[in-house]
């Protein structure tokens, strides 16, 4: 079965936009001034570059300009994304980052780095807004029903990417995993909540028990750790709860109806 030829417009084009990908490798089409050329393949990976830098900041960061620049290339080249949605293009970068991207060189917290990055956007881009309507601001945070600020991504990493910049770039993972809380604030500002392992548990419990009383999910979390001072465990969960409601991360308890 013969093959529909392809038409010279659509060639044209293909070899256009090859060019503008990769234009140290690939020859000018017939046809097409070398110097507009030329200036059109900058302007394409100037504009990919920017938005790189600021989807990235993390990233751009740790490298230097040569390995950033060569990143970026080397993802311009050879990713194909699949949307020209702005908010979705950063999920292209971390695609090709996670199944496409080899070099021997890259930190091992490359990608992990990326997603963190990503949450920022994502967590920007929510178009909810916070209704408060119903919810005590001073409410006892270990009797009521606590109410977790919605806008927010519980996430768990193997490196410490919240720590990681140009001055801090480590070469082996910690032996915890880094769980990490991104939320937004009532004035829009981008937050991370750092949970160690009693905070993460506390947490993941009241989070899939909603209405259970903080008090009850302590004395839980005292009795799975066998504490022969539960008061203890207690007073240190309403002193991690208490920071999380200055963080803005719990917002309060359910008022009454």
């Amino acid at each position: 079965m013969s093959q529909t030829p392809v038409p010279e417009f659509v060639r044209l084009q293909r070899e256009f936009t090859r060019y503008l990908r990769d234009p140290d490798n690939t020859p000018v089409p017939p046809g097409l001034d070398a110097r507009r050329l030329g200036l059109y393949a900058y302007a394409a990976f100037a504009n990919a570059e920017r938005f790189m830098a600021e989807n990235f900041p993390r990233i751009r960061a740790i490298l230097d300009d040569e390995a950033w620049v060569a990143l970026v290339r080397d993802y311009f080249v050879r990713h194909k994304a699949r949307t020209s949605l702005f908010i979705e293009l950063p999920l292209e970068f971390m695609d090709y980052l996670e199944h496409e991207r080899t070099a021997p060189d890259d930190p091992p917290y490359l990608w992990e780095l990326a997603h963190f990055d990503w949450l920022e956007t994502l967590v920007g881009a929510d178009e909810r807004r916070l209704d408060e309507t119903g919810i005590d601001p001073e409410g006892d945070l270990l009797s009521g029903e606590i109410v977790f600020n919605p806008i927010h991504e519980y996430v768990t990493y193997t490196w410490p990417v919240h720590l990681i910049d140009a001055s801090n770039q480590p070469t082996e993972p910690p032996a915890q995993a880094t769980r990490l809380v991104a939320f937004r604030t009532r004035r829009h500002d981008f937050s991370v909540l750092d949970l160690n392992p009693a905070s993460a548990r506390l947490f993941e419990l009241l989070r899939t028990e909603p209405g259970r009383p903080a008090m009850s999910v302590l004395r839980g979390i005292a009795e799975e750790l066998g504490s022969t001072n539960p008061d203890a465990v207690i007073a240190g969960g309403h002193a991690i709860l208490h920071r999380m409601k200055e963080r803005e991360f719990i917002l309060g308890t359910r008022a009454p109806a």
